[in-house]
């Protein structure tokens, strides 16, 4: 499949658009808010306070749950898959979603929910990571772009905000039950109401899922069996990715202040291969995180100042239960057999604390200053580590088929029991220089107990260009913090280096919105976006393995390309394209398409009845020199759904994931010859009732 036949039918799209003359229409209830409403949607992830999209000084996008219930998304990462510039990346280890921005590594995302972000000290999203159930979300907001100014770490190439349905927001009872292929059961509740004064929230959602069991033809250890002509290896076999999900959530808010306590957890969580690419039957694992987070905002000035705070406490587990069996039974190498294969157990604890407090000042004419500090504790009070290949604590070579040895609180451990402390200070300005100019800047500085401080400055000119015609330029630098993994532990295949710097970003921006009308809006960003102080292993002189090292440069420019059409009074079109040129050296990610477009049309045929088609195309990926295979092609996965939706009472939805049933693969190193295999097609109902 190629480009051009997206590309004519999109500019033929927009060829259309420009006699379109509706104006004042809406989908029903199913896209509850009107063009006009969409386009002057509001968003604060850019400033901290409520902006329209158009003049957020930023590349935002805001998803609403309508949006979200419209398409049928189950989980937040099939909400995301329709933004431009954004790239979700499937790992064979655990099945894990990755999301890329702008054709960025994941480590440079930076996910929050309601603020509080998600990254932990080892494996930024969580090791399980599975994303989060869409019945918990009332919107996402999106910066594609940097954000470290406002954020601090990780936020180099893109930031997520997800608003889940908290107190005040909810109204009434709705139970909700959803059954599809692979064995897949969720069963949700949503609860909202007010007693004494305060609003009360409670959300929750259970399921289970047999999941996507692709079938791995060959392996890691296939390779490793032709050098030392033995048959260890399980494939052909499908990999096992089933899992239980738990996700509940209560909020209490009255007045200023809101009080939200979450618990997430995964249960029977199998893995299905390692991060080599080797399959793992054994491993059945298990995480869970909650938080407790207390925020006020003042509604009263207190003469010309705004004030706010948050207070926050998180904790994250990890086990692997028997696993991770890193090579299977018989796996045999230049210094013997392991009869039971190599084992490699891991169970982790961390915990968080922390504090921001931040006030508004509104006493300079045309200005909007913002000031901040924060202070946050992270610790990883706990890490036990049993393995049967590798180092003794004391650093002598385990023998080949021997029992599991504790390495726990050694140099060997895959973590040392470590606290990281962090201070933060920011300051904002946004001034109006005028009705049609606005100028946003401000400044972060970040200092690490662990490896210093990093100082990153944002700059946003914002200008009405015309009643239709909205233009931004935009400065941004960002910032990723190094790992515990970079920075402290020793794994088989790397150093550690505890002088690592930060890597640092820089992102420069021009951005379009256009509106004609009340039906048509089309936007154009375009970006270059230059990574600096790369962490990647590297060769070292004198030692065997190599080491964690702050290296080179990276850069990539991109276009991206929107359109939201209101074609008919019933139905609404949205269509963008992405297109992306990363500097062709060592560090660019081959897993990451240069080009992708998405389509989505959506049609209320009846009273109360919704049918909605979307359709992502991802464009083929070329592989590195050293690798002999053909170029990974490109493939175009289509869903389609269609809603039924009484507001009394009942809602019902039939989804079709894949539609036609395209063989579509994950690009992977050479250790899975074939690729990794994405779904198949796939069915599931789900019904919602409101008392």
């Amino acid at each position: 499949m190629k480009i051009y036949p997206f590309l004519s039918l999109l500019w033929g799209v927009n060829l259309s658009l420009f006699a379109a003359t509706q104006t004042d229409q809406r989908l029903d209830h199913f896209l509850s808010l009107s063009f006009e409403e969409l386009i002057n949607l509001e968003t604060s992830i850019a400033t901290a306070a409520r902006q329209s999209l158009t003049r957020a000084p930023a590349v935002v996008t805001v998803l609403t749950s309508d949006d979200i219930k419209a398409t049928g998304a189950v989980n937040l990462i099939d909400v995301l898959s329709s933004v431009p510039g954004i790239y979700i990346r499937t790992d064979p280890f655990a099945n894990r979603p990755l999301i890329h921005f702008r054709g960025a590594k994941a480590t440079n995302t930076l996910l929050m929910v309601n603020g509080n972000p998600m990254k932990d000290l080892m494996w930024v999203f969580g090791i399980y990571w599975k994303g989060l159930p869409a019945s918990m979300i009332d919107r996402v907001e999106i910066i594609r772009g940097p954000g470290s100014a406002l954020f601090g770490a990780d936020a180099s190439a893109g930031v997520i905000n997800v608003i889940t349905k908290t107190a005040g927001k909810i109204e009434g009872t709705e139970v909700g039950l959803r059954l599809g292929n692979f064995n897949t059961q969720a069963a949700s509740l949503q609860h909202g109401t007010s007693l004494n004064g305060y609003d009360i929230g409670l959300t929750a959602e259970l399921s289970t899922t047999d999941s996507h069991n692709p079938y791995i033809a060959s392996d890691r250890q296939t390779i490793q069996d032709q050098s030392f002509s033995t048959s260890a290896s399980l494939a052909p076999a499908n990999a096992q990715y089933g899992w239980r999900g738990e996700d509940i959530r209560l909020s209490v808010a009255r007045e200023g202040w809101r009080l939200h306590a979450d618990y997430m957890r995964h249960a029977d969580l199998e893995t299905g291969m390692t991060g080599i690419s080797v399959l793992d039957p054994v491993t059945v694992a298990e995480d869970s995180r909650y938080n407790i987070d207390l925020l006020y905002d003042s509604k009263d000035r207190y003469e010309d100042w705004i004030l706010s705070a948050e207070l926050g406490y998180q904790n994250v587990d990890y086990s692997s239960g028997d696993g991770f069996q890193e090579w299977p039974a018989g796996y045999t190498n230049t210094t013997g057999t392991w009869p039971q294969g190599v084992l490699n157990q891991m169970e982790s604890s961390e915990r968080s604390l922390a504090f921001e407090t931040s006030g508004l000042y509104n006493g300079l004419t045309g200005h909007a200053l913002r000031i901040g500090v924060g202070y946050t504790v992270q610790d990883l009070y706990s890490v036990k580590h049993m393995v049967n290949s590798g180092l003794r604590p004391d650093g002598t070579l385990l023998p080949a088929g021997g029992p599991l040895v504790d390495v726990s609180d050694s140099p060997y451990a895959f973590a040392p029991e470590k606290k990281r402390r962090i201070t933060h200070l920011f300051v904002q300005d946004v001034w109006s220089i005028s009705s049609d100019w606005e100028l946003t800047a401000g400044a972060r500085y970040d200092d690490y107990s662990d490896f210093g401080d990093t100082l990153n400055p944002r700059l946003a000119l914002v200008w009405q260009s015309t009643a239709r015609l909205t233009s931004k330029l935009l400065y941004g630098e960002a910032f990723r913090a190094p790992s515990y993994q970079e920075l402290f532990s020793e794994t088989s295949r790397a150093l550690p280096n505890d002088q690592l710097d930060p890597e640092k970003s820089s992102t420069l921006e021009l951005s379009f919105t256009y509106a004609t009308a009340k039906s048509l809006q089309l936007s154009m960003n375009l970006f270059h976006f230059k990574q600096s102080e790369i962490i990647q292993r590297t060769d070292v002189a004198g030692l065997s393995k190599k080491q964690f090292n702050n290296t080179g440069t990276h850069r990539t420019n991109g276009v991206e390309f929107e359109m939201m059409w209101q074609a008919l009074e019933d139905l609404r079109v949205h269509a963008n394209f992405s297109l992306q040129d990363q500097e062709n050296n060592e560090f660019r990610l081959y897993q990451i398409p240069d080009e992708s477009i998405y389509l989505r049309a959506d049609w209320a045929f009846l009273p109360e009845w919704n049918w909605n088609i979307q359709s992502n195309w991802t464009g083929e990926r070329p592989r590195p020199s050293a690798d002999t295979r053909s170029t990974l092609k490109d493939y175009a996965i289509t869903d389609t759904t269609v809603r039924y939706g009484n507001q009394k009472e009942w809602d019902f939805t039939v989804s079709i994931r894949n539609l036609f049933d395209v063989d579509a693969r994950e690009y992977s190193k050479g250790s899975l010859p074939d690729d990794f295999p994405l779904p198949g097609r796939n069915l599931y109902i789900e019904m919602h009732y409101k008392f």
